[in-house]
């Protein structure tokens, strides 16, 4: 069994990774995908720091699209996967993120243990996110890759895409669960993170229409709008925002996503 760790980036954050990977020692049964995206006209030189590891490969993609980059990704892995079969756990990484080898015996001991498994979503350290999670971010995923099927992020969402930068962790789930996959949360820490993450702020017009993006995706057009307004009044009731602001941008993040074909 094969510990995957899929890290995307893009232009000079590609450099968040040289401490990051220059600080672990290599595995036989741990590598290192990195997805980097190029907004320059030419893809640039691979950085020195990263030449002669055998245990790291560097693919290419031009243009924006955190969700376009990660589907770079899997499929990169998938096609390579073909020739020589094995077994490949995925784990989905920020560039910014450290990992300890604790980690990695937490999340491929996990897959052994339970070979029905299909997808994990486990914990992070060095954030005050509360456990269980209310939502699921992408550095707590992992994925059997064997499994994966037709399962990708949605590229309607996330950061780079045109109108919604958050909730495509939310929408891959559900995806899972609708293909019949094995779901499971593991209350295990799989990651140390450092730079700040997108959060849960409907106070910010993007994330208040990605979340409504999300419920429009994964509920009815009733219950999507009917869960808008409970969540709009939550917040004028915890935080005294303003409710019809933040119902307008979910309700249009709804309307948005419904019209919009992936």
């Amino acid at each position: 069994m094969i510990l995957e760790l899929q890290i995307c980036t893009i232009d000079a954050a590609i450099d968040h990774l040289r401490d990051a990977l220059l600080g672990t020692s290599p595995r036989s049964d741990v590598r290192y995908l990195v997805s980097w995206q190029y907004t320059t006209p030419s893809a640039p030189p691979l950085p020195a720091w990263l030449q002669g590891r055998t245990d790291v490969e560097v693919i290419q993609l031009a243009g924006r699209g955190l969700c376009r980059n990660r589907n770079h990704a899997l499929n990169h892995s998938l096609r390579r996967q073909q020739p020589r079969p094995e077994e490949v756990i995925v784990k989905i990484c920020d560039d910014d993120e450290r990992w300890t080898p604790d980690h990695f015996d937490t999340i491929l001991q996990t897959y052994r243990q339970h070979p029905d498994f299909d997808l994990v979503h486990f914990q992070a350290q060095g954030k005050s996110k509360v456990y269980p999670p209310r939502y699921v971010s992408s550095w707590e995923i992992t994925l059997r890759l064997s499994r994966l099927g037709n399962l990708r992020f949605d590229e309607r969402f996330g950061l780079g895409s045109p109108h919604l930068n958050a909730g495509e962790e939310s929408v891959l789930l559900f995806q899972a669960a609708r293909l019949g996959l094995h779901v499971h949360y593991q209350p295990s820490p799989i990651c140390i993170l450092r730079g700040p993450t997108t959060g849960d702020d409907l106070h910010n017009p993007l994330l208040a229409r990605s979340k409504g993006a999300v419920l429009g995706v994964t509920r009815s057009l009733p219950v999507a709008l009917w869960l808008s307004l409970r969540e709009s009044l939550g917040w004028f009731v915890r935080r005294g925002e303003n409710p019809l602001r933040i119902l307008r941008h979910m309700i249009w993040g709804i309307k948005y996503i419904r019209q919009c074909q992936p």
